[in-house]
Order: structure tokens, then C-alpha cells, then sequence
């Protein structure tokens, strides 16, 4: 299983995914994590679009891709439209330390 999580600092989850500095993947097998990977949020969060553009996170979904969940602290109605349409799961907590996020899956 993998699971995503957004952060600012590598140990804790960030408060506003889509805004975040990058996600931690994990690669859980039978509760043991067996690979780790950063990767960068390339994500510009601008809410100025031209020409009428709906507000998008391609950038996210696409970095997300073979993640089996996503913990988030929040999501907000654009971002969870889009990791719905992309089939990514997601599961909020009240959580903040990585580690103990991914103890208690």
C-alpha cells in the first residue's frame, strides 16, 4: 500500500495540501514501511485564471498517481473534486506527526 501525505518540513503533515512543499510516499507492507519517496509539489496555487480556466490540481493528481490514499488535514471543494475524479482516496486526521499518522493505518 501506499499512502501520500503533504508536507512542509518532512515531519509533519501540512496544513493546506495543495500548497505544500512536496508529499511523502510510503510503501507500507504488512505494517512495515518499505520505501520512502519525496516528491516535489510543482503546484501553482493561483486562483487567477485566464480565459475562464476552472481552478485545477493536474499538477497533484498526476504527482499522486499509484498512491493508494492521500492523508490530508483538510481539502478543500476543487481539490477534492479532483483527487475523487482521479479515484485517490483520501482520509483527513486531527493528526500531525507523520509517524504517527502512518502507526495508527
Amino acid at each position: 500500500m501506499k499512502i501520500a501525505v503533504a508536507t512542509n518540513d518532512r515531519k509533519t503533515i501540512a496544513q493546506r495540501t495543495g500548497r505544500a512543499k512536496e508529499f511523502v510516499i510510503h510503501e507500507i507492507i504488512d505494517s512495515v514501511i518499505v520505501n520512502t519517496e519525496y516528491k516535489e509539489n510543482s503546484h501553482k496555487h493561483d486562483h487567477e485564471h485566464k480565459d475562464g480556466q476552472e481552478h485545477s490540481h493536474k499538477e497533484i493528481v498526476d504527482l499522486l498517481e499509484g498512491t493508494d490514499l492521500l492523508i490530508v488535514r483538510a481539502i478543500g471543494k476543487h481539490f477534492k473534486r479532483d483527487v475523487e475524479k482521479a479515484n485517490i482516496k483520501y482520509k483527513k486526521t486531527k493528526l500531525e506527526n507523520i509517524e504517527e499518522i502512518i502507526a495508527i493505518l
